[in-house]
């Protein structure tokens, strides 16, 4: 009877000192209901580390400088492209992920990842213009009001080079994809000049600076604008008329995951149309579940900030990966950026 204690005591210890499982999270700020995360942990008994990135060339020189700690990432379209190419993401195995069968089709079709082999929608939103109206007392609608010298020092721009460039050759009439040389150097030349009004450049802080008055125009994906403007009725957000830039945020699995099975089950996990739509509800971007639809409130599915009209979205883009000429893209925005 007593080794009979003993062996229980011992596989008691065995219990107490087993590790705890741990599923590394590197995402966008502000981009999941935090009850979410909490919620998965209670039900898989796992413990969520969750980083965020500013950029999407963030989350690449980080991976591609060693990190290999990160199960899940969730990178832009034009992004995944790059990162199929240098063999950086894992296979998904469609086997162990139930609610595969709601994701809208419509969102399934891209020109990155075709079949979804290694990556699927996560959200969706748009580049869009904030700005406080109280503030800026002439009509918004156009990227140009980013050229305004009134507003000198109060300018904030995204610190995303695609996005700025494209803010650029949208005022120029170019694609947001344009890769003539001489057109970058068009777009490089009205930045440096806009340079000469902006405040700074800044993704994660933007939108409390527009909400504590620090700028009065900003531009910001739609999503994190929403999350400030309901705190002050003076705050509107505006597609601009010459088009924006749409994007898709994928969720995928790195090859250097250390869990990949918890991974999976988080995947499977954020598909729940109940968690989808929850997750909409807090950070105001579009989801891929269609069956998410009816847990969503009403206020943003009838938003055209949201949901575009179908002139603003006839205008829009997604970002491709430019190849090559995203090292001559990024030799001007280091220019700009320097000076």
């Amino acid at each position: 009877m007593k080794k009979y204690f003993v062996f229980l005591s011992f596989l008691f210890l065995i219990g107490c000192t087993k590790k705890e499982e741990v599923l590394n999270v590197y995402n966008w700020a502000d981009y999941v209901d935090e009850q979410i995360l909490r919620d998965f942990e209670k039900e898989f008994n796992v413990k969520i580390n969750y980083d965020t990135y500013a950029n999407n060339e963030e989350m690449l020189a980080k991976l591609q400088a060693g990190a290999s700690g990160y199960d899940l990432v969730f990178p832009t379209g034009y992004m995944i492209e790059i990162m199929i190419k240098e063999g950086m993401l894992e296979e998904l195995d469609k086997s162990k992920l139930d609610n595969f069968k709601n994701l809208d089709e419509k969102d399934l079709k891209n020109n990155w990842d075709e079949g979804n082999i290694y990556s699927l929608p996560y959200m969706y939103g748009y580049t869009a213009i904030g700005y406080n109206s109280k503030k800026v007392t002439e009509v918004v609608d156009s990227w140009t009001i980013f050229q305004n010298p009134k507003y000198t020092g109060q300018v904030v721009l995204l610190d995303d080079m695609n996005e700025v460039f494209g803010m650029a050759f949208k005022i120029l009439g170019y694609s947001v994809n344009d890769t003539d040389p001489a057109h970058l150097e068009e777009a490089k030349n009205l930045l440096l000049e806009q340079k000469k009004i902006l405040k700074k450049y800044e993704t994660t802080m933007g939108k409390d600076m527009l909400l504590s008055g620090d700028a009065v125009i900003i531009q910001n994906w739609t999503g994190d604008l929403y999350q400030v403007v309901d705190q002050d009725s003076n705050l509107k957000i505006i597609m601009p008329k010459e088009g924006t830039v749409i994007f898709v945020d994928n969720v995928c699995i790195p090859k250097t995951a250390q869990n990949k099975e918890m991974a999976m089950k988080f995947i499977n996990y954020l598909m729940r149309p109940e968690v989808a739509a929850k997750n909409v509800n807090k950070v105001w971007y579009a989801s891929p579940i269609d069956a998410a639809l009816p847990f969503i409130s009403d206020e943003i599915k009838s938003d055209p900030n949201i949901y575009l009209t179908e002139e603003i979205y006839a205008k829009s883009e997604f970002l491709d990966d430019l190849g090559e000429f995203t090292a001559v893209k990024e030799k001007a925005w280091s220019e700009i950026k320097s000076k």
